[in-house]
């Protein structure tokens, strides 16, 4: 009798054990499916593109058929491009260098000319510039934002006010 007894508070002792590891993973099984659905519906619920096609065209035959719209676009300058500059970054942890190469949009073909006769000092500016840079300098989007006005204020201080449009960088690599 005894024995009996001492088996059914096991066999009960065990039950009790696995009720809440079976929750737990009932619980977790729910969980993985919530974030599964989630997931998908983030991803996939957007409109395809065939939909957003499909309105665009709808907009433009709206647009056609009633008064024209006058777009004002900005006119694009004249590109400028320069050779890849590759420069020693002054890191005094490390040994880090740049390479960039910068297309500069110009606003005339007069200053891309005057461009061309004034390069070597361009190109000097350029180097001297990114040169005393630092690996943290320009390896944030922020620092690389801030060396594109950089550049656009020096190349600006040789061409001119107001002569160049924009600053691009065709390559940016560091290592």
């Amino acid at each position: 009798m005894a024995k009996e007894k001492k088996g059914k508070e096991q066999a009960e002792g065990t039950e009790k054990k696995k009720k809440p590891l079976l929750l737990f993973i009932i619980i977790g099984v729910v969980v993985l499916l919530l974030c599964g659905a989630g997931a998908y519906f983030f991803l996939f619920s957007g409109p395809s593109d065939q939909e957003i096609a499909q309105e665009i065209q709808q907009e433009q035959q709206q647009g056609e058929s009633s008064q024209p719209v006058k777009q004002s676009s900005p006119e694009i300058g004249v590109m400028f491009s320069m050779d890849p500059f590759v420069v020693n970054l002054a890191d005094p942890k490390a040994r880090h260098f740049v390479k960039a190469t910068i297309t500069l949009e110009l606003v005339n073909d007069e200053v891309k000319d005057k461009a061309d006769k004034l390069l070597p000092r361009i190109r000097n500016d350029i180097i001297l510039l990114l040169s005393s840079q630092t690996l943290e300098d320009v390896i944030t989007m922020e620092g690389k934002i801030r060396l594109r006005d950089e550049i656009m204020a020096r190349v600006s201080r040789i061409l001119g006010k107001d002569a160049v449009k924009n600053v691009y960088f065709a390559q940016f690599v560091v290592q």
